[in-house]
């Protein structure tokens, strides 16, 4: 069956038609993984590259209805600290001023054990999961650390039944968002070696399946040639499946991905 989802790849996010999908953000933590020295800075650039995003897409005459963010909206597992209740209140209603606090869905991620309190406060409900049907498509956008069966499931509609009971086999088309991996790719010639965050999509269970990168700019990300390392077992998709994705790269100053194949002969 034909994928018909219009997908458009931006810096560091996804836009299926009308949703705009963000993957890691991490309020409060820096490019090392500790807590943000300078309070301010790190969500200015946050919220500096999404006024870019939709710059760009206002200028393509794209208009966005929901905002589905994947998990680890902020950074320390146990506690929330001043400053990620203060950023992450203001990035909520940055999203909010957006889309309307009915269309904004935030994963729960594993470093979101302690986020309840702060989305409460704004009526937004941490979801495990979250599933949206367009056209003939069943999408799933999960973290990325936890395997929901909910997501794997084929869903049918009575018309589908009605064509099975004729003998003519057919099913909704089902794809996968993920974060939780941030992905990302070094990319070496004999002159030198350079690190790009990166997007992964390919098949797994017979899902298609997006990686995205982390958002926050302060994170570069886990490099892929690490797979084997260990990192892998706290993926839903193990690593022998990952290395048949095609790892993809947006350039930001050109607005275009590149394709640069199977991870598999990158590294």
């Amino acid at each position: 069956m034909k994928n018909n989802l219009k997908i458009t790849y931006l810096n560091d996010c996804i836009l299926i038609e009308d949703v705009l999908v963000i993957g890691d953000i991490h309020v409060g933590c820096n490019e090392y993984g500790e807590r943000v020295v300078f309070p301010g800075i790190q969500l200015e650039g946050i919220i500096n590259k999404l006024e870019e995003i939709f710059g760009y897409l206002k200028k393509q005459n794209k208009k966005i209805k929901k905002i589905i963010q994947l998990g680890d909206f902020k950074h320390d597992f146990g506690n929330i600290t001043d400053v990620e209740w203060r950023e992450t209140i203001k990035l909520i209603d940055y999203f909010i001023k957006k889309v309307g606090v009915k269309n904004l869905f935030i994963i729960k991620g594993n470093h979101d054990n302690v986020l309840e309190p702060i989305v409460r406060k704004k009526s937004i409900k941490l979801k495990e999961f979250y599933k949206l049907k367009r056209k003939n498509q069943d999408i799933c956008f999960m973290h990325g650390n936890k395997l929901f069966e909910q997501c794997l499931n084929v869903q049918t509609n009575k018309q589908t039944l009605r064509k099975n009971t004729m003998g003519n086999k057919q099913t909704n088309r089902q794809t996968i968002f993920l974060g939780h991996l941030h992905p990302a790719i070094t990319l070496s010639d004999k002159y030198k070696s350079e690190k790009y965050k990166c997007f992964l999509h390919g098949k797994w269970n017979g899902k298609e399946v997006y990686i995205l990168p982390s958002f926050s700019s302060s994170s570069f990300g886990y490099d892929l040639r690490d797979l084997d390392g260990g990192k892998e077992k706290f993926f839903i998709i193990p690593s022998k499946g990952l290395k048949n994705f095609e790892v993809i790269i947006y350039n930001n100053n050109e607005k275009k991905e590149y394709n640069f194949g199977k991870l598999k002969d990158l590294i």
